[in-house]
């Protein structure tokens, strides 16, 4: 099953959200700042596993320069 995020622009469109989903019987969570960091990383590292990888000389040289 598919999941959605949103993120309302203030707390009146989060209240009505909320409210929305509560009448239509979805279940749903809140969650906060430190969920939504990890949320983030996870899905740079799947990015970054799917890339290519770069010799530790390749690094160094980018970082001396």
């Amino acid at each position: 099953m598919e999941a959605l995020i949103l993120k309302p622009a203030n707390r009146e469109e989060a209240t009505l959200l909320k409210s929305m989903v509560k009448k239509m019987k979805v279940k749903y969570t809140v969650i906060n700042d430190e969920d939504k960091e990890d949320y983030a990383m996870a899905r740079a590292i799947l990015a970054a596993k799917n890339s290519k990888q770069v010799s530790k000389e390749t690094i160094m040289r980018k970082l001396k320069s």
